[in-house]
């Protein structure tokens, strides 16, 4: 594990950092939460979060440090401070079991869909480094190469991509996933990873139509209820094959109070669930040890400096991978239905099997 020292104001800051990246918004929030300077040295700056099921993968790559004749304030929202020159670096994504590479190439994020807030640090160009197409294998390992031009030593990382996840609870084998809540009890979803994923988050897409009392559909819509977060898997293996458990149990009452705050009353029609989906996200193995590292630092006193945990061998930041698996062909069963007609929360709502 590498460690970079920080003042404890520093920590804060990653700690906000760390909310970020949990949540998942690791391109688009990261790099306006915190600062980092030294006197006169040049501090990499990386943060990447790769992913099977992404067609592309991006990387923010940033650079820190001290002018003793500027404000820090001041260089934050000079672009030409906080980015390497386009010539200054090459950006390599390494596949380290075939040693396969691919170039990534930098982009204005703003025009790539990930938009920069504005805050502290320059928002425009926001560079960020992106490859030009798929790469990533579930369960491989990958390296991240930075290349300085100025014969400096490259800037590396490495993660493993969590294996493919699987579904326990809903059985998955079954055509028809079935789904029950109650306001009385909790719903159990419980899955299977390997080593990588640590931890998970888990989301329902909740289709619907809606239909006049004499069956004539005029309207259809899906939900995204974020149904559970930040969900740590177990430490001990189950089964054969290096698997571990994942289980969470999930609230009906926040199910009926979900669909009370989305949907409006019924009026004269009916409402009926069409097929929907659950949907795991896992990874963040590389956030487990940042959080080990935070942790042992809570009792630390303010005129101490702090470890901070990054796996990027100079400089600080992470790179880690995710994976997700898509439960579809998930329906609300009978008795959930039955319990919205007496629900106060959804009795007006006037779903029907």
């Amino acid at each position: 594990m590498n460690t970079l020292l920080l003042q404890p104001e520093k920590i804060m800051m990653m700690k906000k950092l760390l909310y970020f990246v949990l949540l998942g918004t690791l391109l688009s929030a990261c790099s306006n939460d915190f600062e980092v300077a030294a006197p006169w040295k040049e501090v990499p700056i990386a943060y990447g979060l790769i992913s099977p099921k992404d067609t592309a993968h991006y990387i923010r790559i940033e650079k820190a440090f001290l002018d003793p004749n500027v404000s820090a304030l001041e260089i934050a929202q000079i672009a030409d401070s906080l980015y390497y020159n386009e010539n200054a670096i090459s950006v390599w994504l390494e596949n380290t079991g075939t040693q396969a590479r691919v170039p990534l190439y930098r982009v204005d994020g703003n025009l790539e869909g990930y938009v920069r807030d504005s805050g502290l640090f320059a928002d425009r160009p926001n560079w960020l480094y992106r490859t030009s197409g798929p790469f990533v294998t579930a369960g491989k390992t990958y390296e991240l190469v930075i290349e300085r031009n100025d014969g400096k030593p490259d800037i590396t990382a490495q993660t493993v991509v969590p294996g493919d996840f699987t579904f326990i609870s809903q059985k998955p084998q079954n055509i028809v996933r079935e789904v029950e809540f109650s306001d009385s009890t909790t719903t159990t979803v419980e899955w299977r990873t390997d080593v990588n994923g640590v931890y998970f988050n888990i989301d329902f897409e909740i289709a619907y139509r809606e239909e006049t009392p004499d069956g004539t559909v005029i309207f259809r819509d899906t939900l995204l209820w974020h149904a559970a977060k930040n969900i740590e898997r177990e430490e001990v293996l189950v089964g054969a094959g290096g698997t571990y458990r994942g289980k969470t149990e999930i609230s009906g009452s926040q199910f009926f109070r979900f669909l009370s705050e989305n949907i409006s009353p019924a009026g004269n029609n009916f409402r009926y669930f069409d097929r929907g989906s659950i949907i795991l996200e896992g990874g963040g193995r590389e956030i487990r040890e940042y959080i080990i590292t935070a942790s042992a630092n809570s009792g630390l006193t303010g005129a101490e400096t702090f470890p901070v945990y990054t796996n990027l061998s100079e400089g600080f930041g992470i790179f880690t991978g995710k994976n997700e698996f898509i439960l579809t062909n998930v329906r609300i069963g009978e008795p959930t239905i039955e319990r919205m007609k007496l629900n106060p929360l959804t009795q007006n709502l006037k779903f029907r099997f």
